[in-house]
């Protein structure tokens, strides 16, 4: 099944920012792995995407019927206000780069990873000891220790880097 892709019309059956061609091309540019067919790398975007709607953005959706986030109305950047049909190209990269994630995750469980090295003792036999990854948050831990969709979504986001929340 073909994905519907948003093109700053604020479509109301948008599916994705990206087409399964852009990300193969994405994939090649910056050496992520990604599934070998068309329907797995659309499933992909497709997961992507529904992540992506759950982040807070600025501004507000240009049309209460569109299915995405973006485009967006109120959005400034730079001290500039954007127009409401904007749809950037860090958006569609953010995506591309959180279905590569996604991928990663898919392939290698967060359960199944191992911390850092904590303890090493070298006497007849080698005995290595790894930290315990803590997942108390609920929240999945990144596949490696940057995480490239949240660089590029950075700019678009309510809340940037880091907060302080007082107890």
């Amino acid at each position: 099944m073909t994905l519907i892709i948003e093109d700053g019309t604020s479509k109301p059956d948008a599916e994705s920012y990206a087409s399964a061609e852009d990300l193969a091309m994405y994939a090649v540019k910056f050496g992520v792995v990604i599934p070998a067919n068309v329907p797995a790398q659309e499933a992909l975007l497709r997961r992507a995407a529904l992540a992506m709607d759950g982040m807070t953005w600025k501004g507000r959706k240009s049309k209460s019927e569109q299915a995405l986030s973006w485009p967006r109305r109120g959005v400034e950047l730079d001290y500039e206000i954007k127009p409401d049909n904007y749809l950037p190209a860090r958006i569609q990269y953010g995506q591309m780069a959180l279905a590569a994630e996604i991928h990663t995750d898919d392939v290698d469980p967060i359960e199944k990873r191992k911390g850092a090295v904590t303890l090493e003792r070298v006497e007849g036999a080698v005995t290595r000891e790894y930290a315990t990854i803590p997942n108390t948050s609920g929240r999945l831990l990144p596949a490696a220790p940057d995480r490239p969709s949240a660089t590029q979504f950075a700019d678009y986001l309510k809340k940037r880097g880091l907060f302080a929340v007082r107890a």
